[in-house]
């Protein structure tokens, strides 16, 4: 009883029992919805009224008041600003919304919207005034404008011209300077609103950067991230600097992740960069595994492989070393030692010692000993110089004898690089040329095989151009052309090169064949999942041109190749890994060459 106490306590409680008191109470609340209840209204129209520089409909379509929607008038009223904001990017700088007029129909429920405006003139620059500049004249920041005299006026520009300018001064090495907008005065005419625009320029001064200090390695020293950086003491601060500085290390493939150095003031004059890095897994594997099948019906295929080992910190000095093995078929297989020193007495000078072995089945085995050094003129760009010697060692045939004589070869090369990749590992934009030319001696020694020796001239040329393009969102085309060309009056078997297979022509088998001169071109359409993952479709075509020698038939011969197919590139946890199923010409799917690859980081 105690809900109803109230009624109780009435006079008439003997007239407002509990049934009745609860029967009232549910009345009034059924009353009190169906009264305050609001019926959705429709947009029937909306009506433009005023407007004479811009259309209707492009009125309209840039209001959130639409017909056919319920109308609201909180929206209807953020559609001021709204149509301001539009007449704002036309120029139209004094246009006014007038009076906006709702008209409720309660039999259909809907509405009418009226929306009565003033456009005003449209205003014009005509003079663009600047104070304070001394280090960049007018004349010097005019042209980076996107206003100029002449142009509508339109204020979001003006915004983006100040940021340009401000990035000018910062590349000069004023990151301090303000630009302010000392005045914008209007003067009536009769078809326009003149504008003039007076900027006020603060430049700051100029700063020097006086230290550097470095967060977060572990292994690497500290040392090896400021050389790297390539930022001396009392160097000028520019505003592209910390950027560059962050493309330099993140070249260096040793962080995980490079932050964007941070700038920060030591005294009027000096200033210093903080730069936060994360170590990453500093040595690198790399394998390929792929399966040949056999040509004869009913045979057994081999398996063909890879292994690259890349050790990249020694020490934590930015040090190197490298082995690679190649099992390229039954009988041939290739090993390969480089170690690389980096800036030589700490200048931006690199050296690499090499070895290289090749044994060819039963033919001949080829030993490669060279030095070479880089000039790193910038982060991009380096030229380097090389010496080799080469020896070739024929192998005894089951018969005693030998197909090719013992050769020595010594010469130098001379080499270009230009490397612009955004990243080495899974590039979107950027370019990657090389280019190197070698020329020497070489000595055919004499033997009861080959009694007669000789003593001629070598020439080898080695080009690469890799281009990579980004046309749509998480999209990339990669492109690849490739020369190799070597000439000489007594050149042999091992002086050819080698094509086919997974790295050079793929869908056929690796090493497949030989040339004097070869070209090829790989076309890939990636479709990047991840920043490291991605599936492609190619197309791959070579050309060759064999030497008489080299010939079953004895005979020079050239030909062309094609091959294409699709592959992926996953990350997983046990690192990058790749497969390509590739066809040749005449292959059908089971013929078709398969390749794994699989490169971890460690």
């Amino acid at each position: 009883m105690n809900r109803f106490r109230l009624c109780h306590s009435t006079r008439a409680s003997a007239y407002f029992t509990p049934a009745r008191c609860f029967l009232w109470g549910f009345l009034s609340l059924v009353l009190s919805s169906v009264v305050n209840s609001q019926v959705s209204l429709t947009i029937h129209s909306v009506e433009i009224k005023g407007n004479h520089a811009l259309s209707a409909n492009q009125v309209t379509a840039a209001l959130s008041t639409k017909r056919g929607d319920t109308f609201s008038e909180s929206i209807l009223a953020g559609d001021r600003e709204h149509i301001l904001d539009l007449y704002k990017n036309r120029a139209y700088l004094h246009a006014r919304i007038d009076s906006m007029k709702v008209q409720y129909d309660t039999i259909s429920h809907d509405v009418e919207v009226h929306i009565f405006l003033t456009e005003g003139k449209p205003s014009v620059v005509r003079r663009i005034e600047f104070d304070g500049c001394q280090n960049l004249t007018a004349a010097e920041l005019y042209p980076g404008m996107q206003l100029h005299e002449g142009d509508p006026f339109i204020p979001s520009l003006l915004e983006q011209d100040i940021q340009t300018m401000l990035q000018q001064y910062e590349r000069k090495g004023y990151p301090l300077s303000k630009i302010a907008v000392q005045n914008v005065s209007f003067v009536d005419s009769a078809d326009e609103m003149s504008v003039t625009v007076q900027l006020h320029i603060d430049e700051g001064k100029t700063l020097r950067i006086s230290e550097i200090h470095i967060e977060g390695n572990k292994t690497t020293k500290d040392y090896v991230v400021m050389r790297e950086a390539r930022v001396r003491e009392n160097d000028l601060f520019r505003g592209d600097l910390p950027e560059r500085i962050k493309r330099r290390l993140d070249h260096l493939q040793l962080f995980s992740s490079v932050s964007l150095p941070e700038l920060y003031l030591i005294k009027e004059k000096q200033a210093g960069l903080l730069v936060r890095v994360v170590e990453g897994n500093q040595n690198n594997f790399d394998g390929v595994l792929g399966y040949v099948p056999s040509t004869a019906s009913g045979g057994n295929g081999y398996i063909t492989g890879l292994v690259n080992i890349s050790l990249r910190n020694l020490f934590g000095t930015g040090r190197k070393i490298s082995v690679r093995w190649y099992q390229e078929t039954k009988s041939s297989q290739e090993t390969e030692l480089h170690y690389f020193e980096p800036w030589i007495a700490s200048y931006p000078v690199n050296a690499q010692l090499g070895f290289f072995q090749r044994k060819q089945d039963s033919t001949f085995v080829r030993m490669q000993y060279d030095i070479a050094t880089e000039l790193m003129i910038t982060e991009e760009f380096s030229v380097g110089i090389s010496f080799l010697q080469n020896n070739v060692y024929p192998s005894e045939r089951y018969n005693g004898g030998k197909v090719m004589a013992e050769s020595k070869t010594e010469g130098f090369g001379a080499s270009v690089r230009y490397d612009s990749r955004d990243n080495p590992t899974t590039p979107t934009n950027g370019i990657l040329y090389s280019t190197e030319y070698q020329t020497g001696t070489k000595q055919t020694l004499s033997s009861d095989a080959f009694p007669i020796g000789s003593r001629s001239t070598i020439r080898r040329v080695v080009f690469d151009l890799l281009y990579y393009l980004s046309p749509f969102k998480r999209q990339v085309i990669a492109m690849e052309l490739h020369l190799r060309d070597f000439s000489n009056d007594h050149a042999d078997i091992s002086d050819l090169f080698r094509i086919g297979g997974a790295t050079t022509l793929r869908g056929y088998q690796e090493g497949q064949f030989l040339g004097s001169r070869l070209l090829w071109t790989n076309l890939e359409y990636r479709f990047l999942v991840t920043p490291l993952s991605f599936f492609y479709t190619f197309l791959d075509f070579g050309y060759i041109v064999q030497p008489a020698f080299a010939s079953m038939e004895g005979k020079a011969s050239e030909q062309s190749k094609v091959g294409y197919g699709i592959g992926v590139r996953m990350d997983s946890a046990l690192g990058l890994i790749g497969v390509s199923i590739a066809l040749g010409e005449g292959d059908t799917f089971s013929t078709a060459k398969i390749h794994i690859r699989l490169i971890n980081e460690f």
